[in-house]
């Protein structure tokens, strides 16, 4: 047998103090069990003490010193040795002796002299007994140990859980509660343990009041042994306050018996208030706080389903602010937030009861009501009567108008987005007719619309598509009679229709949100082409380029022109930019640093259109500039109107206080010419000069100019070069895109 074999057999242990039994029970079981021996009781003793665990002890009875039964006794009271079982070996046979033994804890008796048979049996049998046992000793500390391990995991995720949960049983009282319960009710656990249930869960009304049991759903789970699962109810705090609850009541069972329900709920306030934020946001317009876009159509539904009942009419007005983007630009965004509540709460004034009033998209607000008759007609007029008074913004007056189109159902549509897509049309019609008016809506202007999405969609593309060119406007020196300079004016030969006006299709760049796009395009190309012509040997000149508010805000234009000069090859100096005056004052400051940063890069800066946005002369004199630009507007009118005479002269006598040069745009006559000179002015544009050109004509221009004369002096004269420019055009049938004003946006027209 192995030695594994051995250590795992029982262990006997014989007690006797005579040398010849502890041989003969020594050789009966040592083929059965380890054997050990001890020739006395203190011997026996001693080795408990040392750490010896017998599986079984044959106890002699009648030993010298301390016999079996005094042993007995020690054993019983320690804990660690009174489960081990003990045979007593004895020549008595009395029954008193063995009530004796039994009474002190012994199993059995072996009468000496012993039998093996005997002995084997009863042996055997103690050890299976003590086995038997030890296993079921073990098994119930594991089971018990696995209770205590559930019940502690158990309190613990109910003191973890997040979720309020309890227990009722079937007389209707919490029988736990976890403290996520507790403290959503407001009480203490103690406090409701052995409460009646129903306190919490109540009508869903302020009056409150238990439920009924018969109404009760955590009731009628407990009952009826069926779940209740994922109800919305309203649970009561201890002071009183609704707490709005999800919860599931699932009954418990013990076998077939019904002991109770438990109860896990969720505070939703949180959810209930972030869906009806959701459902607002939805709605209602966050900064005016008026209907929108997805309620007005609700709205349309509900008004056009009372004219068929009714036999009235809806009309649905669809108002677009003017120009309001330059109050963006020139005013800053919060300027132009509060002016918007302000229009909100003036087109307010003409609702009547049962009309809506919404904010659409950006400055576009729509006013819905239902009428009788010419009732309707009067509205329109109402509102753009409604914006004569200005509004007051930080001490300022700003004045604003509409333009309002306006739809009719039936006539003009069936249902929300027909109604509104024809609103909308009209009050483009009106926009276009110059604003500050109101358009019904008529047939021919869906064809017009749809002409105007097809045009975006298409000019989306135009850079990369390469249908964009450059066309320029000379620029002539009145001190040498020289051209020079040019600025570059885009144009757009769009495909299947020929040269688009740029006041068609600029406004439309800058509503796309693309207009900073060309402009970049129209820096490269520009600084490209001046570096041609410097290629092929003609005289040298600046090319002007305008840059757009919207450049400014998007683009970082330093290291945009820097990159262009670099990509080109052009030298700064041959590089002009233009800003725009409402440009500086939308924000002067940055504009300040950005001057001086283009300075740095060694470009020309000019300030265009000067004498319309009302200029602080301390940020004039800040910037750093080399040229003025006086407004056409003013040299159209100086030889009829003498303001705008006087305002040119004061423009070119600032300008030359500064030290800037001043050059006059739109010249298109011989008597302003001759003002402008007269006054000092150094330089000019306009259609008397020429009108804008392609680049390759530009370059004949360059290439044959010589003496010409102006005014009565003989300095040039480039007529010949027109007249031969005009020739060759119709002789090639091309339209000039010269003769459409340049009045519509900055950068490009």
């Amino acid at each position: 047998m192995s030695p594994d074999a051995t250590l795992a057999r029982p262990i006997v242990l014989v007690v006797d103090d005579s040398p010849e039994i502890l041989r003969v029970l020594g050789e009966l079981l040592s083929s059965r069990y380890q054997v050990q021996v001890a020739n006395g009781g203190q011997r026996a003793l001693d080795m408990l003490e040392r750490g010896d665990r017998p599986d079984l002890i044959l106890l002699d009875v009648l030993m010298p010193e301390i016999d079996g039964y005094a042993v007995l006794l020690q054993m019983q009271n320690r804990r660690e040795w009174h489960d081990i079982p003990v045979i007593f070996l004895t020549a008595m046979g009395g029954t008193e002796d063995e009530e004796r033994g039994l009474d002190l804890g012994a199993v059995d008796y072996i009468a000496k002299p012993v039998r093996p048979a005997i002995v084997l049996a009863r042996v055997q049998a103690q050890i299976d007994l003590k086995r038997a046992r030890d296993l079921l000793r073990n098994q119930n500390a594991v089971l018990e140990e696995e209770i205590t391990r559930r019940a502690a995991e158990n309190e613990l995720i109910l003191t973890a859980a997040g979720e309020g949960i309890f227990g009722i049983d079937m007389a209707g009282r919490v029988s736990f509660i976890n403290p996520a319960a507790a403290q959503l009710l407001g009480y203490e656990r103690s406090a409701l343990l052995g409460r009646a249930a129903n306190f919490t869960a109540r009508h869903d009304r302020q009056a409150g009041g238990n439920f009924p049991p018969a109404e009760c759903p955590i009731h009628a789970a407990m009952t009826s042994g069926v779940p209740y699962r994922t109800a919305r109810d309203t649970f009561w705090r201890r002071d009183g306050k609704p707490l709005p609850v999800e919860y599931t009541a699932m009954p418990v069972r013990r076998g077939e018996l019904r002991v109770g329900v438990v109860v896990c709920f969720a505070d939703i306030s949180d959810r209930l208030r972030y869906q009806e934020q959701l459902e607002r946001r939805s709605n209602y317009d966050d900064l005016t706080g008026l209907p929108n876009r997805n309620l007005l159509n609700d709205r349309i539904a509900q008004a056009t389903a009372r004219c068929r009942r009714d036999g009235c009419e809806v009309a649905l007005l669809l108002v677009s602010l003017n120009r309001f983007k330059d109050i963006n630009d020139s005013l800053g965004r919060n300027c132009g937030d509060e002016l918007l509540r302000q229009v909100a709460q003036r087109l307010a004034s003409n609702l009547r009861t049962g009309d809506t009033l919404a904010r659409l998209d950006g400055d576009e607000f729509a006013l819905l009501g239902c009428y009788e008759g010419r009732d309707g007609l009067r509205l329109p007029q109402q509102v753009i009567d409604g914006f004569a008074c200005a509004y007051e913004h930080a001490g300022h007056e700003v004045f604003l108008s509409v333009s309002v189109g306006v739809a009719v159902f039936p006539r003009d549509g069936c249902d929300p987005d027909e109604l509104l897509r024809n609103a909308s049309a009209a009050a483009y019609r009106a926009k276009t007719a110059g604003g500050g008016t109101f358009c019904f809506y008529s047939t021919d202007m869906n064809a017009r619309s749809i002409e105007r999405l097809e045009m975006a969609a298409a000019l989306r593309h135009a850079v990369e598509r390469g249908e964009l060119l450059l066309h320029y406007q000379p620029q002539l020196s009145l001190r040498t009679g020289k051209l020079i300079g040019a600025e570059a004016l885009v144009r757009w030969l769009r495909p299947g229709h020929g040269l688009v006006p740029p006041s068609e299709f600029i406004p439309l760049a800058e509503e796309l949100g693309i207009i900073a796009g060309i402009g970049e395009w129209v820096l490269r190309e520009a600084c490209r082409q001046n570096q041609a012509w410097r290629a092929q040997g003609l005289p040298a000149l600046t090319v002007a380029v305008n840059l757009s508010v919207r450049q400014f805000e998007t683009q970082d234009v330093v290291s945009m022109a820097g990159q262009a000069l670099r990509d080109s090859g052009l030298p700064p100096e041959a590089l002009e930019l233009e800003l725009t005056e409402s440009a500086v004052m939308a924000d002067a400051e940055a504009f300040v640093h950005s001057t001086e940063r283009l300075k740095s890069l060694g470009v020309t800066v000019s300030l265009d259109d000067f004498g319309t946005g009302f200029s602080s002369l301390c940020h004039l004199q800040r910037l750093a500039l080399d040229r003025l630009k006086i407004d056409q507007s003013f040299v159209a009118k100086a030889a009829s109107h003498p303001d705008s005479a006087v305002i040119a002269q004061t423009i070119i006598s600032l300008g030359h206080s500064l030290k800037l040069a001043v050059i006059a745009e739109g010249v298109e006559n011989a008597e302003q010419l001759e003002l402008l000179r007269d006054w000092g002015c150094d330089e000019i544009q306009g259609y008397f000069l020429s009108r804008p050109v392609p680049a390759k004509d530009l370059a004949l221009m360059l290439a044959k100019q010589g003496p010409v004369l102006i005014g009565l002096t003989e300095v040039a004269s480039i007529p010949d070069v027109l007249d031969e420019l005009t020739a060759r055009s119709a002789t090639d049938g091309i339209q000039s895109c010269a003769s459409w004003s340049s009045a519509a946006s900055p950068s490009c027209v």
